[in-house]
C-alpha cells in the first residue's frame, strides 16, 4: 500500500511538473510583453497591428516621421507580461529619410533608403494620442521619453505609392523589411532572420501600412488640421496630414524561460525517482 501511494505521488509529481511546463510554454514573455502561445512556436510568426500618425513630403531629399501605438500583440489587446496588469503599453517613433522618386512620379510613389523604428515601452498607458492638446509634436516628445523596447533598422529601400499631396483626398500605403538590432532580451528574441527579402537574404520583420486624411484619424490640435491645409492640398511638408495602421510581422527565436526549465528539470526528477522504485 505504502509503495502504491508512493507511486501515485510520483506519478503526480511527473504530470504536475510536465503539465505546468506546457501551461508556461504558451505564453512567452519578453521584455515585459507576453507573445502568448504563437511566440512559444519558431515556425510560426509574431503579429502586431499599430496605430499610424505620419506627416507628409512634397518633393524629393525630404523626411517622413510617424509614430503610433501597437494595439495588438498576436490578437492579443491586454499583452502585458505581468498577470493582471493591462496598463503598460507599446509605443514607436519612426523616421524615413532621402524620400526619392517623388517628383518623378507627380507625388504618386516614393522610396526611402534610409528608415528606423525605435519602439519604447510604457509601464502605463500615455493619453490619447489624437486628443493630445499638444499635438503630434508633443506626442512624439511623450513617446520618446519612454524608455526604449527595441530598434528596428530597414533591410532595402522602403516603398510608398498613393495620391500623397496637392488633392483634398489623400491616400498611400508603405511597405518594407526590417533588421531587429541584436542584444538584449527582446532583439535577441525578435532577431530571426526568416522573412525573405527576394534577393537571397532574410530580414527579421515586414511591416506594412495605409493610411489617408481622413479628419477622425488625425489629431484634432495639430496646426494643419486646424487651418484645414491637410484637406485642401495646400499641405506641404512637415504637416501631420496622414493617419492609418500598420501590421508588424516576422519569426521568433525561442528561449526557453528559466521557470519553464525548473519544471521540466522536476519533471525529469520524478522521472528518474519512478525508475528507481520501480
Amino acid at each position: 500500500m505504502i509503495k502504491q501511494i508512493k507511486k501515485t505521488a510520483i506519478a503526480a509529481v511527473i504530470s504536475g511538473g510536465l503539465m505546468a511546463a506546457s501551461m508556461s510554454a504558451n505564453a512567452i514573455v519578453v521584455g515585459g510583453i507576453d507573445f502568448g502561445a504563437l511566440g512559444a512556436d519558431p515556425s510560426n510568426l509574431h503579429f502586431e497591428t499599430a496605430t499610424l500618425a505620419q506627416t507628409l513630403i512634397d518633393g524629393n531629399g525630404q523626411t517622413v516621421t510617424s509614430y503610433g501605438q501597437i494595439t495588438t500583440v498576436n490578437g492579443d489587446t491586454s499583452y502585458c507580461g505581468v498577470a493582471g496588469d493591462t496598463n503598460c503599453g507599446l509605443y514607436y517613433v519612426a523616421t524615413f529619410q532621402n524620400s526619392a522618386g517623388f517628383t518623378e512620379s507627380g507625388g504618386t510613389a516614393v522610396t526611402f533608403d534610409t528608415a528606423t523604428i525605435n519602439i519604447f515601452f510604457a509601464a502605463d498607458p500615455l493619453g490619447n494620442l489624437l486628443t493630445n492638446p499638444g499635438g503630434s509634436p508633443d506626442n512624439v516628445t511623450d513617446i520618446s521619453a519612454l524608455p526604449l523596447w527595441a530598434t528596428f533598422n530597414n533591410h532595402g529601400d522602403i516603398a510608398g505609392t498613393g495620391t500623397l499631396v496637392g488633392a483634398s483626398v489623400l491616400s498611400g500605403s508603405t511597405a518594407g523589411l526590417y533588421d531587429v538590432v541584436a542584444g538584449g532580451a527582446v532583439g535577441d528574441f525578435l532577431n530571426a532572420n526568416t522573412v525573405d527579402d527576394g534577393v537571397g537574404g532574410f530580414a527579421d520583420i515586414d511591416i506594412t501600412a495605409s493610411f489617408s486624411n481622413l479628419r477622425s484619424r488625425l489629431n484634432q490640435f495639430d496646426t494643419a488640421v486646424v487651418n484645414g491645409s491637410c484637406f485642401n492640398g495646400t499641405a506641404g511638408e512637415g504637416d501631420w496630414c496622414f493617419g492609418g495602421t500598420a501590421d508588424i510581422a516576422g519569426g521568433t527565436v525561442t528561449v526557453p524561460e528559466p521557470a519553464t526549465m525548473a519544471l521540466l528539470g522536476l519533471g525529469l526528477i520524478g522521472m528518474s525517482l519512478g525508475r528507481r522504485f520501480r
